[in-house]
């Protein structure tokens, strides 16, 4: 028997779904400006490159970076929310607390990152070409995020129940992340491929909340409604 939802569940797993889906169509919209404009590396630790390799995008590309982080900001708010949303699916609340606290920190210092990238990216397109990028620092705020990342969705991974099918899978589509993203850390050429599973990690995810949401309201709410 379907347990009846509560308003208050229902506008958190409303809300865990549009997060969910925008934070896909995100990870999309990523993959076509990486096709668009190779030669932008915004993720220092994507591939080995030098300080002048990596600065002269932000430069030479600064209108792409721009639209990069922009993107890249609604991508930071739509997945802490499907976060914030996933917590509620979870069995386990000191795990899911613990992955929700990871994933918040690495919204923090995703935002870090993209601020220090636009700074120099509109610098360049408004005013003159930047002579230096914190490089070392970047590349400290992205392994540090991938860091807090890996650790919120295992620890959700390991949190969420697997009595369905769907839910079975996005455990596996988060297992897959993990190990893709550590894989990374030793080769970096490899950090491209976590795109993959975070995008099939959250279609599940949306799936989840959308199947929760079919669950009828409570008695009382239903007459309320149709009062």
């Amino acid at each position: 028997m379907t347990t009846p939802l509560t308003p208050a569940d229902r506008a958190l797993y409303r809300a865990g779904l549009i997060g969910a889906l925008v934070t896909f169509a995100c990870a999309v919209a990523f993959q076509v400006l990486a096709a668009l404009h190779a030669d932008v590396h915004l993720q220092p630790t994507d591939v080995p490159l030098s300080s002048g390799a990596f600065l002269r995008p932000l430069n030479d590309s600064a209108d792409a970076v721009l639209s990069w982080m922009a993107f890249d900001t609604l991508f930071v708010v739509a997945y802490l929310t499907a976060f914030t949303a996933a917590r509620a699916l979870t069995v386990s609340r000191p795990l899911g607390v613990f992955s929700l606290a990871a994933m918040v920190a690495a919204g923090a210092l995703d935002m870090v990152e993209n601020a220090v990238l636009a700074v120099h990216a509109a610098q360049a397109s408004a005013v003159e070409p930047v002579a230096a990028v914190p490089v070392t620092a970047l590349y400290v705020i992205a392994q540090l995020k991938a860091a807090a990342a890996t650790t919120g969705i295992a620890f959700l991974a390991l949190a969420l129940p697997a009595h369905t099918r769907l839910l079975r899978a996005a455990i596996a589509a988060a297992g897959v992340f993990v190990l893709v993203t550590v894989a990374g850390v030793a080769r970096p050429e490899l950090a491209p491929l976590e795109a993959l599973p975070i995008l099939l990690f959250m279609g599940l995810l949306a799936g989840v909340f959308a199947r929760n949401l079919r669950a009828p309201a409570p008695a009382s709410a239903s007459l309320a409604g149709a009062a």
